[in-house]
């Protein structure tokens, strides 16, 4: 062991002024709450992420490409695309669906037989019937349970599909009727705003008309779609992307985690510069060692060393309890929100779309908060033991 860590180790257990070794370890304790909460914030804010990302990007198309030539010499080419998992005929229109009195805009999805079997968010979270059997039925229709409620509709019931259509320069209302015949719930707001019916349920004409035709492609990588799109753009005719529609919404997620992690990285520096006094104590406690070290031949460096080496046992120490506590209060955040809301009679997600909060450990997140936390503890640890190099031998003798 090197003479500056052994002294180094001394000072943090030893040493006549209780205090700052007091205020040294509340130092400790601080740094290791900020870094357990920054820890556990980002997680959440990483969970929800992900959620909206599954929700969300598991109905809309990644891609919907369009072509002027026949359809199935194109859908045969999209299909052989390494990127791709899924490819098939699609059709989607704005419009609102009608009951009586009720009004409610939605966007329209048309699907043919494989797009019933591949659309697997939409499939895999139906309550009523299944998808591919409720689009067979003739003038069959599929919406969210809580749209089907808003606007009063039970399973069998008649519903009017109001779809703006261009006609010659102009555009009119036309109104297709159609029969509930089943009902999905993904827990997001397309449980409000989609409908699914069978895709030969608008004629060609109507489909060019009223909306977009073309073929829905699903990526095995969602954030590649731009460079997807890229590749086909001079064989299809016109290619939109997921981003061009719901980018701007996971950019603002983006931006506010980003802000939450600065914001909370503050939190941090501030436990972190906590050091700066407990160990200024310490050198102004340790004055006459200081004094007897130079004396005995110890060079300026030397001594610095021996209080950046206390300040960094502190801050690592406090970042890694952080960490720790961080990570096993995020993996068990649903849970431990779960027996507050017991505790207190509320729901802290109430009106949302989530039953438990998520969470989503990253560990590229904790390399950044580990070593953002650290550079900051080093520069608090830097500045008493900057200090300590200034003091006067002489005086420390005296």
């Amino acid at each position: 062991m090197s003479v500056a860590l052994y002294v180094a180790s001394r000072y943090l257990t030893g040493g006549r002024n209780h205090y700052a070794r007091f205020v040294t370890w509340v130092s400790l304790v601080g740094l290791a709450l900020g870094v357990l909460v920054l820890t556990v914030v980002v997680s959440v804010m990483n969970g929800f992420d992900a959620e909206l990302r599954l929700r969300i990007l598991g109905t809309v198309p990644h891609v919907v490409l369009t072509s002027r030539t026949e359809s199935s010499e194109l859908l045969d080419a999209v299909i052989e695309d390494v990127d791709v998992t899924s490819a098939y005929r699609f059709f989607s229109a704005a419009g609102m669906v009608s009951k009586n009195a009720a009004v409610n805009p939605v966007t329209i999805f048309g699907l043919d037989g494989a797009g019933a079997r591949e659309l697997a968010q939409v499939a895999d979270n139906m309550v009523v019937s299944t998808l591919s059997q409720a689009l067979a039925e003739p003038g069959g229709i599929v919406m969210g349970v809580q749209l089907a409620t808003h606007i009063g509709l039970l399973l069998g019931d008649d519903v009017m599909l109001v779809v703006s259509e261009s006609v010659n320069g102009s555009v009119r209302a036309k109104l297709k009727r159609f029969r509930l015949t089943g009902a999905f719930e993904i827990g997001a707001d397309f449980d409000y705003t989609l409908v699914l019916v069978a895709r030969d349920a608008f004629s060609e004409t109507e489909r060019a008309r009223m909306g977009t035709d073309g073929i829905r492609v699903q990526l095995i990588d969602p954030m590649q779609a731009g460079a997807f799109a890229d590749r086909w753009r001079g064989i299809a005719s016109d290619v939109v992307t997921w981003t061009d529609s719901y980018g701007a919404l996971f950019q603002a997620v983006r931006v506010e985690k980003v802000l939450m992690f600065l914001i909370l990285l503050l939190v941090v520096a501030v436990a972190g510069f906590n050091i700066v006094s407990g160990q200024t104590m310490v050198v102004h406690d340790k004055q006459a060692d200081i004094a007897i070290l130079r004396t005995l031949g110890a060079t300026a460096s030397e001594v610095q060393r021996i209080f950046l080496l206390q300040g960094i046992v502190i801050a690592s120490l406090g970042i890694v309890v952080g960490l720790a506590l961080g990570v096993l209060v995020a993996a068990n955040i649903a849970t431990l929100v779960a027996t507050v809301e017991a505790w207190f009679g509320f729901r802290l997600l109430e009106g949302s779309y989530f039953v438990a909060v998520p969470s989503r450990v990253l560990l590229e997140d904790l390399w950044v908060i580990g070593g953002l936390s650290w550079l900051l503890c080093l520069l608090a640890a830097w500045i008493p033991a900057r200090r300590a190099t200034e003091q006067n031998p002489v005086e420390g003798l005296h």
